[in-house]
């Protein structure tokens, strides 16, 4: 199988105190540009403090939520960083002034980070709905045009199954959870295979920490998923951990010495 590209999804930069320079880390996704993206300064500071920690990670901000999230989805509240203009106006990927200014907060946000890849994320008001899939579909016509690849990540009513068919025929690629609430792998069958897939690990509940059989079963899934090039994202306070006990479980899985050259890895 093809060796899965390992990402940590960071809340804030206070989520890299666990990192370690030898983490086999690909890409780190910053899901703290969703309330507030920095400016420019700002960026590359963060850029540069990621690299210190990560200097092989790539880095994948969330595109903001005036481009995302409307008023009723009450983000504004909990942001620092506003632009002026109806608060109507901004979301759901309207195509407004409003949007497109904010989207050009996202861009050069992205540009500053050396970014190819931004996630979206979609709130529960965003529903399946004819308008929303158009909508979307213009979003991302537009973004390939100006270089930039989205990986969607959808809240509320939609199915992971339908997702996965919108995301294929669009050529996005979504994020879904890596277990069910129940703590065992969502099946390839079940997701339509993992192709376009990002698999998220949240680390909470009963993967809180990603040991022994839950290690093994997510590998397990892996080996024979249909993903050309599979991506596995550590979110929460065992991000890092939970990384490294998986790359250490997938080496034994492979036959392969372990990635962390010997390093201890975390209780």
């Amino acid at each position: 199988m093809p060796t899965p590209k390992l990402g940590i999804l960071a809340s804030d930069e206070k989520a890299l105190n666990a990192a370690r320079e030898s983490d086999p880390v690909s890409l780190v996704v910053l899901r703290s540009t969703l309330l507030n993206p920095p400016r420019a300064a700002g960026a590359r500071a963060v850029a540069q403090q990621i690299h210190n920690v990560h200097p092989r990670a790539s880095l994948v901000p969330y595109v903001w939520h005036l481009v995302s999230h409307g008023p009723e989805d009450h983000l504004r509240e909990l942001a620092t960083r506003a632009l002026p203009g109806e608060p109507r106006r901004f979301g759901h990927l309207q195509d407004s002034p409003e949007v497109r200014e904010a989207w050009q907060t996202t861009l050069r946000c992205a540009q500053e980070f050396s970014a190819t890849r931004v996630v979206l994320r979609t709130p529960a008001s965003f529903t399946p709905s004819t308008t929303n899939q158009a909508r979307l579909a213009a979003f991302v016509e537009a973004r390939a045009a100006e270089g930039i690849e989205l990986v969607w990540e959808a809240e509320g009513l939609w199915e992971p199954a339908q997702a996965l068919s919108l995301a294929r025929k669009l050529g996005m690629q979504v994020i879904l959870p890596a277990f069910d609430g129940a703590g065992r792998p969502y099946a390839p069958p079940a997701m339509g295979g993992l192709a376009h897939t990002w698999l998220r690990v949240d680390g909470a509940g009963p993967t809180s920490r990603l040991r022994g059989v839950l290690a093994e079963a997510l590998a397990h899934t892996l080996s024979i998923a249909d993903a050309a090039d599979p991506v596995l994202l550590f979110a929460g306070p065992r991000a890092h951990a939970n990384l490294r006990a998986f790359a250490t479980e997938m080496a034994i899985y492979d036959g392969e010495d372990n990635p962390l050259d010997g390093d201890e890895m975390d209780e």
